[in-house]
């Protein structure tokens, strides 16, 4: 008898689910969210097909229209990300809609894509379940089994990537255990390396590190933690040096909470991230961590920390979550080195307290009582990962509208005067670490979190370095030199490369969606918004413009953001040819330019 998809997955969740989280759903509501979770990923599907030109197509009455399917919009977009209307789509089943889309595919990369497809639409039906069971046992005043905080609130992930859930690797059983959505158990195990064999960064920083979490290992070994999900996997992956160079530890592991990537875990005690390999692919990479990721981290951070010292503009309103040290594999075991690796940052709660006593930032539309002194900074900060602000907690409201209720007006006013000071705190310093320093951080909404304090915002956190570019050019103008990996491709000749960085992250996959959902959380109509998002660039490239070693670099930044088109990456295409770092693009109207005209709803 053939099992259909329907079937494992309602199977799973009428079993699993329950004992996980000690209450479950009907089957009614299962069936539902699988339904509505593959007509989204349907939906992302058809819009990437279009917008990356891989397919002909045609807007017509909020609709479009593409190889005789109709897909019915919500709304028009910026960028070409537009928002499909899931209440009235009826797309067919994911897997009839590939092979209509995309006929010319060769079997085996459609059923690679078709199996990605189908683990990103089984997974974000399990976080939907997740969230509705959450909704339900909190309403009810029962504690959740899962954690609440924002980072493990988010459902939907990348704002329209088609693999946005894909886990592959993961079993269902660990997705439930170990994924950010659900329980986001993140045990810490160790494992020792011989000496010999492992790439340190920041090693003094390191074995306190290891010492603080681990007891010491034997002469010649270094203590690494490794994540449960990728200690299983281990023997495998490692084969002749598992047992030998690289042997398990008999100590108790370490509790830790799975963050937003799944991969990277804070723990409580002490207080520390820890990014570690896990053999999984997610979204459109394997999640390894390279041997240059372990030697990049501290040296990219002494750079921020130097620069942001001697540049205030980059410091205002913007800490970066420094790689403290770094350990794994030396490369010279080859592919295998990523396999077993870690990346230390520090807990987020100091830096979010820096953030909250910096001076002021301008209060654009906030009225004159929102002064610092009305908002003392003995207020405890709380960081919210910018990826759950379309989200909602539990028994609550959406987080934008939360946020936004300390200030005066109707809902509309409130969430505008809130829009302008998220802009007026996130653009600028992130736009002068790529004018004046050649530096561009991935600001996405993964990686960026706000700071919100005594009613309002007060600044950004970022993380992860890994995905940073830097510009040779303006570094060496700046008179850095960081000693990087020689294998490296966070740094590059290629200015566009560093620019195309930051409008990727900043504006495409960060900004749109933040202003996409202030439309629907009953702000302004985003063809306010982005003339608001044009004017920041444009100010702020004009005021540095007169310190005459940025004259030149400003005139570049502003062609460049104010281009009539931009490159946006093309996320479907990469994932057809298998690329990760080597980017594809499609090219798109840019809604920071002068002339640009927001498409109509």
């Amino acid at each position: 008898m053939i099992v259909t998809e329907l079937e494992r997955f309602l199977a799973f969740a009428g079993r699993a689910v329950p004992a996980a989280f000690g209450a479950g759903l009907e089957p009614a509501a299962l069936r539902a969210h699988w339904r509505r979770a593959g007509q989204a990923i349907g939906a992302r599907l058809v819009l990437a097909c279009a917008r990356e030109r891989l397919v002909e197509s045609d807007l017509q009455d909020m609709s479009l229209q593409t190889c005789s399917l109709s897909l019915p919009l919500r709304r028009l977009r910026a960028f070409e990300l537009h928002a499909a209307d899931l209440d009235a789509s009826d797309l067919p089943e994911l897997a009839e809609l590939l092979p209509r889309l995309l006929p010319a595919l060769a079997p085996p990369v459609r059923a690679r894509l078709a199996r990605e497809l189908g683990d990103s639409r089984w997974n974000l039906a399990l976080a939907r379940v997740a969230a509705d069971l959450r909704e339900r046992t909190c309403s009810m005043g029962h504690l959740w089994r899962g954690p609440l905080d924002p980072e493990n609130l988010v459902v939907d992930g990348h704002p329209w990537h088609p693999m946005s859930k894909t886990r592959l690797g993961l079993r269902a059983w660990e997705d439930l255990r170990h994924g950010p959505d659900q329980l986001a158990q993140a045990p810490v195990h160790a494992v020792d390396l011989a000496r010999g064999d492992a790439l340190l960064a920041a090693e003094a920083v390191f074995a306190d590190i290891s010492r603080e979490l681990f007891p010491a290992p034997a002469p010649g070994y270094v203590r690494l933690p490794v994540h449960a999900l990728q200690l299983r996997r281990l023997p495998r992956l490692l084969g002749p040096l598992w047992g030998d160079r690289v042997r398990p530890v008999a100590v108790a592991p370490r509790s830790a909470r799975a963050l937003l990537s799944l991969r990277t875990v804070a723990l409580a005690v002490p207080a520390l991230h820890l990014k570690l390999a896990v053999d999984i692919h997610t979204t459109s990479a394997r999640r390894q961590v390279s041997p240059a990721s372990v030697h990049n981290g501290p040296p990219i951070a002494a750079l921020l920390r130097r620069i942001q010292a001697a540049d205030p503009h980059t410091r205002r309103g913007l800490r970066i979550q420094p790689d403290l040290a770094a350990a794994g594999l030396d490369p010279r075991h080859g592919p295998v080195a990523g396999q077993l690796g870690v990346v230390v940052r520090p807990d987020l709660a100091p830096l979010a307290r820096e953030v909250a006593r910096d001076p002021a930032p301008p209060l654009g539309h906030a009225p004159s009582d929102m002064s610092p002194s009305t908002f003392p900074v003995e207020h405890v900060p709380e960081v919210i990962v910018c990826a759950a602000l379309g989200e909602r907690r539990p028994g609550g409201d959406l987080l934008l509208r939360e946020l936004a209720a300390a200030y005066p007006g109707d809902l509309r006013v409130r969430l505008a005067a809130f829009f302008a000071d998220y802009l007026d705190q996130l653009v600028p310093p992130l736009l002068r670490l790529l004018t004046a320093h050649g530096v561009a951080l991935e600001a996405h909404l993964q990686n960026a979190l706000l700071v919100h304090a005594g009613g309002r915002p007060r600044g950004f956190l970022v993380r992860d370095l890994g995905g940073v570019r830097l510009h040779r050019g303006r570094l060496a103008a700046g008179g850095h030199a960081p000693a990087l990996a020689s294998d490296s491709f966070v740094i590059t000749h290629e200015l566009a490369e560093a620019q195309g960085k930051l409008m990727h992250t900043l504006v495409h996959a960060h900004l749109a969606a933040v202003i996409g959902w202030v439309d629907d959380a009953g702000g302004p109509d985003p063809a306010q918004l982005w003339p608001e998002v044009r004017r920041i660039f444009q100010h702020h490239l004009e005021r540095w413009s007169t310190e005459p070693a940025l004259a030149r670099a400003c005139a570049d930044d502003r062609a460049f953001f104010g281009a009539a088109t931009c490159r946006s990456k093309a996320l479907l295409a990469m994932r057809i040819d298998e690329r990760v770092s080597d980017y594809a693009y499609t090219e798109v109207a840019n809604a920071l330019a002068a002339g640009y005209s927001s498409p109509a709803a």
